[in-house]
């Protein structure tokens, strides 16, 4: 019988992570990996057996209000076998032991029984839409008025106070950590009215986070966050936005699969009409 051990993930597990998750068609990046590993030392599992790295799932401590679950894969010959339950177990008592109100996911439709059975509740879908290729829009539609978003390459400390603020607000716990850690990897946009991110992915960019008061200011940011993307690009949002909808729609971006995001515990909306792109699967 193969022996097998749950034990936290460190920084010399992200190579065979990004293999794993790469394997099953993810497109999270060593940045990815390394930054859910050293925001989250504690909460970030994997299990061995046979000597190997064969199963994964992170949790993202957003305080005491809100945690995430993430990144729960498990190598193709060793799936049912019970090693994604293993994990969650241990991620959700994690989450009890430091009080955690609120616990959330998006859950593939594969995943999502054994989710429920975990005592999650559907709150609602999840959309991933996808491009092709970014093609430049003419003058007019790339509307200048994106000069009002302050372009930042990758590495700054961003995003400033009022980012925070707003994404606080939208997303309904505050997030500044995750955000400051995206943005070495990602070229940020801030406005008084939102911001915006693009980073690098194993498969196609990823466009998000991405919060705004307004359609017209969600336009203006992701315009400028597009505008110097050549290859594909990847952007989850929430379906109820409609105006994310429209604006992906518009962009020549297609939904490519869908998800449901569900919750343990507490339920929590906050001003999800703001949130015009997610951080990640992983992140919320």
């Amino acid at each position: 019988m193969a022996v097998v051990e749950i034990r936290r993930l460190t920084a010399e597990d992200v190579a065979t992570a990004v293999e794993i998750s790469t394997s099953a068609g993810w497109n999270q990046t060593a940045a990815d990996w390394s930054a859910l590993i050293a925001l989250n030392p504690e909460t970030s599992f994997g299990i061995d057996c046979e000597g190997r790295l064969v199963s994964t799932a992170t949790l993202v401590c957003y305080g005491d209000r809100l945690a995430w679950v993430g990144m729960v894969l498990t190598r193709a010959e060793f799936r049912r076998q019970g090693f994604a339950r293993l994990l969650l177990e241990r991620v959700l008592g994690e989450a009890e032991a430091r009080g955690v109100r609120t616990v959330k996911l998006d859950a593939t439709e594969q995943g999502a029984p054994l989710y429920a059975a975990l005592g999650f509740i559907a709150e609602q879908p999840v959309e991933r839409w996808v491009m092709p290729k970014w093609v430049v829009p003419g003058r007019d539609d790339a509307s200048p008025r994106a000069a009002s978003a302050r372009a930042l390459a990758p590495g700054a400390r961003v995003p400033d106070a009022l980012a925070v603020e707003l994404d606080t607000l939208a997303f309904g716990t505050d997030r500044e950590t995750v955000l400051l850690r995206l943005g070495q990897s990602s070229q940020t946009l801030t406005a008084h009215d939102g911001y915006a991110m693009r980073r690098d992915g194993q498969r196609a960019a990823y466009l998000g986070p991405c919060v705004a008061r307004t359609p017209q200011a969600a336009k203006r940011l992701i315009h400028a966050a597009l505008r110097h993307n050549e290859g594909p690009c990847v952007w989850d949002l929430l379906p109820e936005n409609a105006n994310a909808v429209r604006l992906a729609r518009k962009l020549g971006f297609t939904p490519e699969r869908r998800l449901v995001r569900m919750f343990r515990g507490e339920p929590l909306r906050a001003k999800e009409g703001w949130i015009y792109a997610l951080a990640g699967f992983e992140l919320g």
